[in-house]
């Protein structure tokens, strides 16, 4: 398994119930994504907001690939009301492995 981490941070304008909303929002479409097992948001204090996801490198490689219209408002209205800080993606030893090597590395 693989995670990615999205930090987003609050535009000084935003409602803050919108902005969990539109998280919780962003979080149920990632949940019908293909390879994507858990999609969970997290507030770290009052302007701050983790997205969390977990599933397969490929999944996680890849976010918003085959977008639907309701997908992209989502990130849309995401972007109106926060920027996005961080895009993290963690992965195993192994995985980390095999994309050098697929890199033409030793």
């Amino acid at each position: 398994m693989a995670y990615r981490l999205f930090i987003w941070e609050r535009r000084d304008n935003a409602d803050r119930a919108a902005f969990g909303n539109t998280a919780l929002a962003a979080c149920k479409i990632y949940r019908k994504t293909d390879g994507i097992n858990s999609a969970r948001f997290y507030w770290s204090g009052t302007e701050r907001i983790g997205i969390l996801l977990e599933g397969t490198p490929a999944a996680l490689n890849s976010p918003g690939a085959g977008a639907a219209p309701s997908d992209a408002k989502v990130a849309f209205d995401m972007a109106d009301l926060a920027r996005q800080t961080d895009d993290i993606l963690l992965s195993e030893a192994k995985t980390g492995e095999e994309l050098y090597k697929s890199a033409g590395r030793a």
